[in-house]
């Protein structure tokens, strides 16, 4: 037998349902609605709380704090302090580097409840790095350096040219400018 699947409902729907359940009843709005009857009852029990979000959000389909909790509250803090002491100093971050700190930290960190558990799989770094507004990206370098980087190339490069113009005795007319195009 296949399980039926997981369907979202939002915040407007849910408040017609508890509307029209408190004018007729529970059972008949979850026939009319093909709503199972136990979340009406839930509905009808978080009408308040659904009604306050709705005004915020008329998006959002949760209310909060549903959902699964983060695995450490430390270990989020500690990894990303991590993740910005890194990018501060210059240096590169993957996502696995960012997977391995984390699977170090969580066994460190005390309000951690499994510490066998904890995977730092790729779903869990997507969220975290979501929850926390971070992204994984490749630093993007400088095209050209500044001039005063080539001051002292261009003076030898100058004396260069000049004492071999001198040494094969090249004539004025026999030199001429050029410059790289692409082809």
């Amino acid at each position: 037998m296949a399980a039926t699947p997981r369907k979202k409902y939002d915040l407007k729907f849910k408040l017609s349902v508890v509307k029209f359940a408190e004018q007729n009843s529970g059972e008949a709005a979850a026939r009319h609605f093909s709503v199972d009857p136990k979340r009406v009852r839930e509905w009808r029990k978080n009408k308040s709380e659904l009604q306050h979000l709705s005004e915020e959000d008329s998006k959002r389909a949760r209310l909060r704090g549903r959902g699964r909790k983060k695995s450490s509250e430390e270990l989020e803090l500690q990894v990303c302090e991590w993740i910005h002491s890194m990018r501060a100093r210059h240096l590169r971050v993957s996502r696995k580097m960012i997977r391995k700190k984390a699977k170090e930290i969580h066994a460190t960190v005390s309000d951690s409840a499994d510490v066998d558990v904890f995977a730092a799989s790729a779903g869990w770094l997507d969220k975290f790095l979501q929850r926390n507004n971070l992204s994984v990206r490749r630093r993007t370098t400088v095209a050209q350096k500044d001039a005063r980087h080539f001051t002292g190339k261009l003076v030898s490069f100058v004396t260069f040219t000049t004492r071999l113009i001198e040494k094969r005795k090249i004539q004025v007319k026999n030199i001429i400018a050029m410059d790289e195009t692409a082809v």
